[in-house]
């Protein structure tokens, strides 16, 4: 008898958010690819920030930083509240 790895089905969330057109390709080689990939990932996203700056100017990049701000402070918060200590 063989032993075959079960692979656990994605949650439909991934499957929705995988299936957007230009950052759905993205995501899914950030997911499941290596170590490059993440880092290209976070590469597009820098390159994605510059260009809403060039596009819209000031109101482009202080969109971005609006929405990354909260996003930061709730994960330091995660780590110190669920620390483990």
């Amino acid at each position: 008898m063989t032993d075959t790895a079960q692979i656990a089905p994605r949650p439909f969330w991934f499957k929705l958010l995988f299936a957007l057109s230009v950052l759905g390709p993205l995501l899914k080689d950030a997911n499941t690819g290596g170590d490059t990939s993440i880092f290209f990932f976070a590469v597009n996203l820098i390159l994605v920030w510059a260009l809403c700056g060039f596009m819209w100017g000031i109101a482009g990049v202080l969109a971005v930083a609006y929405i990354l701000v909260p996003t930061v402070f709730s994960i330091i918060l995660g780590i110190m509240l669920f620390s483990g200590k």
